[in-house]
């Protein structure tokens, strides 16, 4: 058996969390004590938090956008600049979170636009809105340009004639940058939430994290700083007599709830509530391309949460920027003509099956450079192929962090360039890693504790890179912190596998970041059935009873054919989340098994 299959069966060690205390959470009469606990595991441990925690409240949980101390400043140079007329670009990331929250922005300041000419007795925009409108955008290709803003998009957007930039998810690194546009008289607002640096840009900022910043929230999503600046402008807008519909805010929702999943931010706090409000306004959206979308992707008679947004919708705005263009998601989401939005639906999928296939690829070729090495004495794992797409290199690093519990560095080539992606457990800072060990290998680096990207000067920097990073881990990475973990909410007996159980869970969700789906423990649970399903025989289903003799279903999805191939009368251990199975019209519990022991 190949050594990388061997990493992608260790077994896992199982922790589980402390124990809710007796008395903890008593006055909350109505909570079981699996709500409890599970509340207890997530940092819930007062009833005012319990209270927020459980039923958000719009009105009582959403903070104020003019909380931000620039926030008045940006308001009013945005309406100087709209009611003169001047164009306004909107310069947005490749990623799902720059793509929403550009849309956010551009849809927010054309309709502000329309409501200034109507005030005005003008004629209203009719059509095609971007061809009258002074707001226009600009994305970068992933691949091509690279990140953030750059210096030759200066002169770009000079000879455009736009006057101001918005940037959205980038920029708050790009200090020459914004410079240079100050230059060539164009001003800029930065709307952002990534790691800065010692020296700030001189323009505009609207980023939560900021030294001294009085936002209290301060985590969102790009997306999320995007709509706050959506919802003072829409408030300034109000205040200056414009006929804004009260609520056109909150139809941005759907936006911000895609975002807000994908860029992992926290789901707690106002995160929690955005995605909370945001769930239920994608669940019936009027935005034609986002209907084409679920469409496309075979969703439109499901009910859209979390995991809907994180592994179906994500992915497909993603695919643009990654396979071709990220304007081609932008523009389906800012369309307005169900045929285009059709159209552009179905490019999109199409984009999405590409990726799927060359990601497929990738991994093939990774695990294939693994299968010749001893994985269990490396403890940073470090991959690069000359036909690698820096576009994918960053899943192919998520991927084989997961298989080999070790973070991961991927490395792919495009034009010349050597552009690579990391991906690492809180453990290990693999942005500091990589920026101490590539020294000047590299030519720019950047990301935060998890996630980095990076591109080397030459490919002669590729081995010393390696080699330095292997020193690095070296260094700073005990055998312990490499150990798999799986993190466990609570001992349950299967007789508890109930549609109460159930109902509380629920209760939890929209399930993420800082607040992931509960996972369950049962022991000495009884084999009764084990069989393969699946068109390749690679789904694992099993019927187990509890001692008591309560059958239960279990299925496991995409275990390799010789993992847990258990026989009537075995006695396991099982680690799980509860979940529903819906097939033919029938519903019923099931296990969803994230890990099996065998036990005596």
């Amino acid at each position: 058996m190949h050594r990388a299959r061997i990493m992608r069966v260790m077994q896992r060690t199982w922790k589980y969390a402390p124990t809710c205390p007796a008395d903890a959470l008593a006055e909350t009469a109505d909570l079981s004590p699996v709500s409890r606990q599970l509340l207890w595991n997530r940092g819930i441990c007062l009833s005012e938090d319990v209270q927020r925690f459980l039923s958000p409240s719009w009105e009582e949980h959403v903070h104020d956008p003019f909380a931000f101390r620039d926030m008045r400043v940006a308001v009013e140079k945005l309406f100087s600049f709209v009611e003169a007329g001047q164009r306004i670009t909107v310069h947005g990331d490749y990623d799902a979170d720059g793509v929403t929250g550009s849309t956010v922005l551009i849809s927010t300041l054309r309709e502000l636009e329309k409501r200034l000419r109507m005030k005005r007795g003008e004629t209203q925009i009719v059509g095609g809105e971007s061809e009258v409108s002074c707001v226009d955008f600009y994305i970068p290709h992933r691949d091509k340009e690279g990140y953030g803003l750059r210096t030759a998009t200066i002169q770009i957007l000079a000879d455009r004639g736009t006057k101001l930039i918005v940037t959205v998810d980038c920029g708050i690194a790009c200090v020459e940058e914004i410079a240079l546009a100050k230059t060539h008289g164009i001003e800029t607002i930065v709307v952002d939430h990534h790691q800065f640096g010692e020296e700030l840009p001189k323009g505009t900022l609207i980023h939560p994290g900021l030294d001294g910043e009085t936002y209290p929230h301060k985590t969102l999503a790009a997306v999320g700083v995007a709509f706050k600046l959506a919802c003072a402008l829409m408030t300034e807008a109000r205040v200056r007599g414009l006929d804004v519909p009260v609520g056109f805010e909150k139809w941005l929702l759907d936006l911000v709830s895609i975002a807000t999943v994908t860029d992992m931010v926290p789901l707690l706090g106002e995160n929690r509530v955005l995605e909370h409000f945001g769930l239920k306004v994608l669940n019936k959206t009027r935005r034609p391309g986002l209907r084409a979308l679920i469409v496309a992707a075979g969703l439109e008679d499901k009910v859209l949460d979390a995991e809907s947004v994180g592994f179906t919708i994500g992915p497909r705005l993603n695919a643009a920027g990654r396979m071709e263009h990220a304007s081609l998601a932008l523009n389906l989401l800012l369309s307005s003509n169900e045929e285009e939005a059709t159209r552009l639906a179905q490019e999109l999928e199409a984009c999405n099956r590409r990726r799927q296939d060359a990601t497929r690829r990738m991994m093939e070729e990774a695990e294939r450079q693994l299968a010749e090495r001893d994985i269990s004495l490396e403890k940073i794992v470090i991959l690069w192929h000359e036909e690698w797409s820096p576009s994918l290199v960053g899943l192919i690093a998520g991927k084989m962090m997961e298989k080999t519990t070790r973070p991961v560095v991927v490395v792919g080539h495009h034009a010349g360039a050597w552009i690579g992606s990391g991906r690492s457990m809180a453990a290990y800072d693999i942005t500091s890693a990589v920026r101490e060990a590539g020294g000047e290998l590299l030519a720019r680096v950047g990301g935060h504790v998890q996630a980095c990207g990076f591109a080397l000067k030459d490919q002669d920097g590729l081995l010393p890179l390696a080699d330095r990073l292997r020193e690095h881990a070296s260094a700073h990475l005990s055998p312990e912190d490499l150990s798999p973990v799986l993190a466990i909410d609570l001992e349950l007996p299967l007789e508890d596998c109930s549609r109460a159980t159930l109902d509380a869970i629920v209760r939890l969700a929209p399930f993420g970041q800082a607040n992931p789906r509960p996972v369950f423990a049962s022991r000495r649970a009884l084999v009764q059935k084990c069989d393969r399903m699946g068109a390749r025989q690679q789904h694992l289903r099993l019927q187990v009873a509890s001692p008591s003799g309560l059958p239960v279903k279990a299925v496991a999805f995409n275990v390799p054919i010789d993992q847990w191939n258990f026989v009537r009368g075995n006695v396991v251990d099982l680690a799980y989340h509860l979940d529903v199975n819906e097939w033919n019209g029938r519903s019923e519990i099931q296990l969803k098994l994230l890990d099996v022991k065998e036990v005596a």
